[in-house]
């Protein structure tokens, strides 16, 4: 049998072909009328990944034996007694939700989620937009659009891509095939990373960049664009705001001081700005590691700020803007969240409609500025994702209740009290929009692919369940996804019915070239804030400014000798999404183990061989694992990826220097030592 689906092995959400037979998946092919067919290796996972043995297929709870399974009634029944005690003691906004990276785009589940938290009272639900997406999103929609905005790099009209930060090849293939076809037709290709990747390779320019400098360099490159006046003079005279502000600003980032910073030579600082400038229409590729900077918002803006004045934004083979699809708020509470876990991040909250996360733990310990005593952890892993893994795990000790909604038993779930087991996506009715990735304003809905095991739920109902427990029935009418989505889809039009009879989604907005000649940007200044009084309020820079990594040779001369390399955690593999499918023995083949990247001269001074087990150590914590020599990684850098348990990357990484405006905490520019095992 034939089922059409949705890949959620990785948030691209490529359209599947699925192959059943007696329930089981027997393969899966491209769906070829879906604009995402291009399926990497975790696809071909699939199968083993939703028919592996380790799945959790009861609710299980915790006893001084450890676990033990129980009935779906009894796990309701004790879940909600031990939330109705723990409001009673400590109030509602000492719960916390946590929902992770496999409910992006999906919103029958975020829907109830979000009422169940309105109908309990508490402020805190949360999601992976605490430590991934949002940097950049915050950044764009503060210059650009304040109702967010989705930004995309037109790379299959473009004449030149500065791809910055990425490693498609691994995270996105499909981008990646885009740019390999556009340098086909000539356009230029530049990469900015830290380390020489396979695109890297075979650009016309790369700069091996310092981790963590990025600011500066998109300040530098500003310098040069407006001092040889290579901007688009009729656009920042009719469209910006606060231009002349940042002529004067960026006098301060020459390429001479910048090269400086960030090991780039300063000619090839004005190489990069005059090849971008020149050769339009041009496309900025950013994603996740810029983010993952505590001067993440502000670089985001600086290159905001570059496409504007570039006459690059809202253009053909530039950056453009994905339309968002105006769905119905399904939310009891519609004012914003007040009294949140995280008050000292107001722009994240405003913009994300939502807490970050990133001070849970600290919150926790110090039970300021209030208790947190439960915490619900859906679809994600805590323990190996969150920063600084040995005070994470403390923290999720320290609760009086821990809930884990899952498929496996991960890190963070053997620390639970409670596990529920989830159904896979092809388990279930899915909704997706792939707007919230910045890709297409395209929507699409599938039908199950096979019936789940055991006695595996949907997350949505769950919800519903513990709502009907609870005594909030009336609020969660709905007994079927279905029901759910019509609900959330009505204001636009679209139908489950019209979904269904297009399997291959339904596009629901066209993108119109420099739509703002319309009706100007949706900023206070109806035009691209340059200058942010928005920022300048909340007691921030109204520029985009460069601030040192707080961790780094420069800021902290003093942990040089003993911890004398720069860190980068979290590259992407096309192998793995974050701490999943390890498990998969087909994945597990191709990285049988995790390894840190090092360059032959650092190793040979440390006596370090390819494949030898070496010790990495910074403020946080150690961890082992083999030693990867390539010259591909600077001298003075190393990189290892995360989401191993053996090898946990978190356990070295700072959680309380963190962005002043996002919360997001520096995963790749840290300190560290390496030796021998």
């Amino acid at each position: 049998m034939l089922k059409k689906s949705i890949c959620n092995m990785c948030f691209l959400r490529c359209g599947l072909n699925v192959h059943v037979v007696n329930n089981r998946i027997e393969k899966v092919m491209p769906m070829q009328e879906h604009p995402f067919n291009t399926l990497c290796p975790k696809a071909q996972g699939i199968g083993e990944w939703v028919h592996s043995p380790a799945r959790i297929t009861h609710p299980l709870k915790r006893s001084k034996g450890g676990w033990r399974k129980i009935s779906w009634d009894d796990a309701f029944e004790y879940l909600a007694d031990e939330l109705a005690a723990i409001k009673d003691k400590y109030g509602a906004k000492s719960l916390v939700v946590y929902s992770g990276m496999a409910f992006a785009g999906t919103y029958d589940v975020r829907a109830v989620v979000q009422r169940f938290c309105d109908l309990y009272g508490t402020p805190n639900l949360t999601r992976g937009a605490s430590y991934c997406h949002w940097a950049r999103v915050i950044g764009h929609s503060l210059t650009f659009d304040y109702d967010t905005v989705e930004i995309i790099p037109d790379v299959d009209r473009t004449a030149c891509v500065l791809n910055w930060g990425t490693n498609p090849e691994e995270s996105r293939i499909p981008l990646a095939l885009k740019i390999k076809r556009a340098k086909e037709r000539g356009a230029k290709l530049i990469v900015i990373d830290p380390r020489r990747t396979k695109m890297a390779k075979e650009a016309d320019i790369f700069a091996q960049i310092r981790p963590g400098t990025d600011g500066a360099l998109a300040l530098a490159l500003l310098n040069v664009i407006i001092e040889e006046r290579l901007y688009d003079e009729s656009f920042v005279q009719k469209w910006t705001f606060g231009f002349e502000q940042l002529a004067k600003h960026v006098e301060s980032y020459p390429p001479e001081k910048v090269a400086e910073i960030t090991w780039i030579p300063a000619d090839t600082i004005r190489n990069i700005a005059r090849v971008y400038a020149t050769n339009k229409p041009a496309t900025i590729i950013q994603y996740v590691s810029l983010d993952h900077s505590t001067n993440g918002v502000q670089t985001s803006r600086a290159i905001a700020i570059l496409m504007a004045i570039t006459g690059n934004f809202e253009v053909q083979g530039g950056n453009i803007v994905c339309p968002r699809l105006k769905t119905a708020n399904l939310s009891i509470t519609k004012s914003p969240k007040e009294d949140t876990i995280s008050p000292q991040y107001p722009i994240f909250n405003l913009f994300v409609k939502q807490p970050t996360v990133s001070p849970l733990a600290e919150v926790i310990l110090s039970e300021r500025p209030y208790p947190v005593k439960a915490l619900i952890v859906q679809g994600a892993n805590p323990a190996l994702t969150w920063p600084n893994s040995k005070k994470v795990k403390a923290a999720l000790s320290k609760l009086d209740l821990l809930v884990v909604i899952d498929l496996f038993m991960t890190e963070t779930a053997k620390l639970a009290d409670l596990f529920l087991p989830a159904t896979a996506f092809l388990e279930r009715k899915q909704l997706v929009t792939y707007g919230v990735t910045g890709q297409l304003p395209l929507i699409f809905r599938a039908d199950p692919a096979i019936v789940p095991p055991g006695q595996c739920m949907d997350d949505w109902r769950i919800w519903c369940e513990l709502g009907r427990k609870m005594g909030y029935g009336k609020y969660f009418p709905w007994e079927d996804a279905d029901e759910i989505f019509e609900d959330y889809l009505a204001p636009t039009g679209i139908t489950v019915e019209r979904l269904k009879e297009a399997p291959s989604g339904i596009f629901y907005a066209r993108w119109k070239e420099r739509a703002y000649t319309e009706k100007g940007f949706n900023t206070p200044s109806g035009k691209v804030e340059i200058y942010s009084e928005l920022l300048e309020k909340h007691g921030h820079s109204p520029l985009p400014i460069y601030t040192e990594p707080p961790e780094s040779p420069i800021s902290r001369p003093d942990l040089v000798k003993e911890f004398p390399l720069i860190l980068i955690t979290g590259p992407r593999v096309r192998w793995f999404t974050h701490s999943q499918h390890r498990n998969v023995p087909t994945l597990r083949k191709k990285m049988p183990e995790p390894f840190v990247e090092i360059n032959p001269r650092t190793a040979q001074a440390l006596a370090i061989s390819d494949g030898d087990k070496v010790n990495v150590k910074s403020l946080r914590g150690e961890i082992t694992l083999k030693a990867k020599v390539t010259a591909d990684i600077h001298p003075q850098v190393v990189c290892l990826n995360h989401g191993w348990e053996e090898a946990n990357a978190n356990m070295l990484v700072d959680d309380t220097a963190r962005d002043p405006i996002s919360g997001y905490p520096s995963f790749r520019s840290l300190l560290c030592r390496v030796a021998r095992a």
